[in-house]
């Protein structure tokens, strides 16, 4: 049977009460993420058509071991016999949790292989970069590199509702759905270097810190793939009272609009998808707050910004009228063409007469301490306080080393 279009699901559960102000309290009431897997499957003969009908119709409380397809283990070097296998350290992260793996060995000559399944005793760095898995049964046989995938098994129950399409008498195609048990396993736990949670990992070509306020940066930029990749939306803080005569009118709890971005990522190897799995895991869900640039031009500057200058001049000259009144806090990015940022409070906004023109005013809490010519600006974002607006993370696999995910990012007021 072939695999794919394989998805991975992360999911929290986060409560939230919101105040009239706007201040949230959250609870994260479920401590670790449920985890859940998709799989489509082709029959390639009437055995594995039945095969896939017939685990559709096992009782729910038999659960079986799934191989990770999505999240393979790549020898580092070849395997002649015995217990110990050196493997990359870039893909250690994906047995977190587990203790049983599964060997594919293709053997081209033969057009033909067999598969091994072990468990795992042991994890440890041998030299730098060089990792061990001590396996608790002997692999009697050699392992290339280039023909070996290691998969690691995760006890999984089938989820109740299952469907399958014909493809002609003897063919199915069918997605089967599972849910991880979350089984620990006993006495083997991974080196923290390998599983650490405590900071982002990935690449910061732009220089942004790790921390503002105690809370996160997240450094990852979204993916531009199509016109749609990223998306704005507001909300507010307002109740409709309505009696359905015709006559309405709004509670306003507080003035504040609240945005709500939806940006794409392509993840593009392990590496990505993983540091996004830690980052999911640090914040909860919906749970933690951290701040994160719009990356969209939100401020277009026209004057070159001066050391010592506690503002900055825009083209919007309207940008008082639609912003003073909001009462947000906010803090902007100015991102230079030489891969650099520079991050400022925002206190307020008002207008200036430059000549005939009339422009709009930023008024920052500080002044800038270097000159910043308006061509070096590449864009001007505004850097919101926000929480996903969602408890799940779903992994969308276009390869085993590369997916898609898309997060959905609301503005918060908490301090």
């Amino acid at each position: 049977m072939s695999g794919s279009n394989i998805t991975e699901k992360y999911e929290y559960k986060t409560d939230i009460i919101t105040s009239y102000d706007g201040h949230e309290q959250r609870i994260k009431t479920r401590q670790e993420p449920r985890r859940f897997f998709s799989y489509n499957y082709d029959a390639m003969n009437m055995y594995q058509a039945q095969w896939l009908r017939g685990l559709g119709r096992m009782r729910q409380s038999d659960t079986y071991y799934i191989p990770m397809w999505q999240a393979p283990i790549y020898l580092s070097q070849p395997h002649y016999g015995g217990k110990a296998l050196y493997v990359q350290k870039e893909y250690l992260y994906n047995l977190r949790d587990c203790q049983y793996i599964e060997l594919f060995v293709t053997d081209d000559v033969n057009q033909g292989g067999i598969n091994l399944v072990n468990q795992i005793v042991d994890v440890q760095e041998t030299e730098s970069d060089i990792w061990l898995l001590g396996l608790k049964l002997p692999i009697k046989r050699h392992l290339n590199p280039k023909n070996t995938w290691i998969f690691p098994l995760r006890n999984c129950s089938i989820q109740p509702s299952s469907s399958l399409s014909y493809m002609f008498s003897n063919g199915t195609s069918m997605t089967h759905n599972f849910e991880d048990l979350l089984q620990k396993p006993v006495n083997l736990v991974l080196p923290s270097k390998i599983v650490a949670d405590a900071d982002y990992e990935g690449k910061n070509r732009w220089n942004l810190p790790k921390y503002i306020d105690s809370k996160e940066v997240l450094q990852i930029e979204p993916t531009w793939a199509d016109d749609e990749s990223v998306k704005l939306s507001m909300d507010k803080n307002v109740s409709r009272l309505d009696n359905e005569t015709g006559i309405f009118v709004y509670d306003l709890k507080n003035v504040k609009s609240y945005d709500i971005h939806t940006y794409q990522y392509i993840l593009l190897n392990q590496e990505m998808i993983h540091n996004m799995i830690r980052f999911f895991r640090r914040i909860g869900g919906m749970w933690k707050s951290f701040y994160y640039p719009t990356w969209v031009n939100d401020l277009q500057v026209v004057e070159d910004i001066k050391a010592n200058d506690n503002y900055i001049i825009v083209g919007w000259n309207k940008i008082s009228q639609y912003y003073v009144n909001n009462r947000r806090s906010k803090k902007i990015v100015i991102f230079t063409k030489d891969w650099k940022s520079y991050i400022f409070d925002v206190v307020t906004y008002s207008d200036i007469k430059i000549g005939d023109n009339t422009y709009g005013k930023v008024v920052l809490s500080k002044s800038t301490a270097i000159d910043l010519n308006k061509e070096n600006i590449l864009m001007v974002s505004y850097l919101n306080l926000v929480r996903l607006d969602h408890d799940d993370l779903q992994l969308n696999y276009e390869t085993n080393v590369v997916a898609n995910t898309t997060l959905t990012m609301k503005e918060v007021d908490d301090t």
